[in-house]
């Protein structure tokens, strides 16, 4: 014999409830969910069809120009989230190594310890970059703007050996 458990469980819950409830419940079910106050679905979408795709004046190029902005200013967010959370994650090694070695009395023991220190420390971490952080990710975003050639390190014009002889 095979048991259905949700199912068995559901039908020992209803069994020991009050006959008249049940029924109540089970109308209730039945009749759907009422419609919510204010306008109904059909009524939106009605109202939404009879307003004009263009507003008055606008052009195509316009319009595209609109979509493009609001993809570029949603992409920009998108880059200084993960400049954000990057210098976060490097705020987070910095406090993690400052936090005392020997605190069990504060985070605990073994394994539960030391996963409550670093979660510790990855919050602490996230706040100090939510805060501003220590410039990280505003040096990385300026240097994202002019290009990788700013980005990468300047090779010497002279060879390295004639620049150690100097030395």
């Amino acid at each position: 014999m095979a048991i259905s458990p949700p199912s068995d469980i559901i039908s020992d819950v209803a069994r020991a409830a009050d006959p008249a409830r049940l029924q109540a419940a089970s109308r209730k079910l039945m009749e759907g969910a009422s419609p919510a106050e204010g306008a109904s679905f059909d009524d939106a979408v009605k109202e939404a069809a009879d307003k004009p795709l263009l507003m008055p004046g606008a052009d195509i190029y316009s319009i595209r120009n609109s979509l493009r902005n609001d993809a570029e200013t949603a992409n920009a967010d998108k880059v200084r989230k993960a400049h954000q959370e990057f210098e976060a994650y490097i705020l987070q090694t910095f406090v993690e190594s400052m936090l005392p070695k020997d605190a069990e009395n504060t985070y605990g023991k073994g394994n539960a310890g030391s996963i409550w220190k670093s979660m510790l420390a990855e919050q602490i971490g996230g706040q100090l970059s939510k805060a501003g952080g220590i410039g990280i990710a505003d040096r990385l975003l300026s240097a994202r703007k002019q290009g990788p050639s700013a980005a990468a390190p300047q090779m010497p014009s002279q060879p390295v050996s004639a620049l150690l002889g100097k030395v």
